[in-house]
């Protein structure tokens, strides 16, 4: 996935329903929570020497990959496991969260690893992110 149309076009698609520590509801709720995030602020940060050494690495590494491997397990730092709930209410959530994503118009928030990000980094960034939630959920 290269943008958030690649992320609105996979969560129309039929979603097999994860058996596993999460359900996909709660993998597109917390892909959702990451999304209003990079408006509203993450719940913590990483230190600033990550954010600008490691983190900077990282974000560059998957942006050139235009795909990551990471924790789909892990919630967004400093905050909460989503809690379960049905798998419409989360699609609608990542659209609400994309749709408010795009028509922000003030600076965007850092992210907890990566620190400051465009938003056009932030948008393909998401879009790997929901990629790899949706791998985990179909299991590949």
């Amino acid at each position: 996935m290269t943008g958030f149309e690649d992320v609105l076009a996979a969560i129309a698609a039929p979603l097999p329903d994860a058996a596993g520590a999460w359900t996909t509801a709660q993998h597109l709720d917390h892909c959702a929570a990451s999304i209003a995030a990079s408006v509203d602020g993450y719940p913590a940060l990483k230190p600033l020497v990550i954010r600008v050494t490691i983190g900077a690495i990282v974000k560059r590494r998957f942006l050139r990959a235009g795909a990551m491997r990471h924790d789909t397990h892990a919630p967004l730092p400093g905050g909460a496991p989503p809690p379960p709930r049905a798998l419409a209410d989360a699609v609608a959530s990542v659209a609400a969260a994309v749709e408010r994503f795009r028509t922000h118009a003030g600076p965007l928030a850092p992210h907890p690893v990566y620190g400051r990000c465009s938003a056009a980094d932030y948008e393909r960034l998401h879009a790997i992110h929901v990629a790899d939630h949706l791998r985990a959920v179909r299991g590949a």
